[in-house]
């Protein structure tokens, strides 16, 4: 279930990135409002002014999600259980977002209910580790194809 902190929800091939107890939670900094860049040219015809405008297609939009992932609140008071509560969160996210996967949906709620869904493949997924075993920074970026497709609520 989405965290009430949140203000876009968020999922990647159906798995929910914003934990109610935020011991995951990651967000979108960028590609949500951007636009895909764009395949296609524009021709410069000799001997006349300007350019002859081509067609153009949506091609690729460049995401990044940035958040974190910590230690089940449940378990802070058992050390060795909190740790492993992190590893097993950062394996399912190496898998979620692995380099060499098929692309999947990502999937915007946003706060009126809309929700926003583009096909995305992941491309890398950087950590930093804060506080040693139970809790990690991380951002994942993802190449989006075409535009993200709007649906109402």
């Amino acid at each position: 279930m989405t965290s009430a902190i949140s203000t876009v929800g968020l999922t990647y091939d159906g798995s929910d990135l914003q934990s109610s107890d935020l011991s995951l939670y990651l967000k979108v900094v960028r590609g949500l409002w951007e636009t895909p860049s764009v395949r296609g040219d524009d021709t410069v015809v000799p001997a006349l002014a300007g350019r002859a405008e081509g067609s153009r297609v949506n091609d690729l939009l460049k995401i990044e999600l940035r958040g974190w992932v910590r230690a089940d609140p449940d378990l802070d008071s058992d050390h060795e259980d909190a740790v492993d509560s992190v590893q097993a969160s950062l394996l399912l996210l190496r898998t979620l977002f692995a380099s060499d996967r098929e692309r999947a949906d990502l999937v915007a709620t946003l706060r009126d209910g809309t929700t926003r869904t583009v096909s995305a493949r992941p491309l890398n997924m950087i950590t930093t580790e804060i506080v040693e075993g139970w809790w990690y920074n991380l951002s994942v970026e993802l190449e989006g194809y075409d535009d993200w497709a709007d649906e109402g609520s």
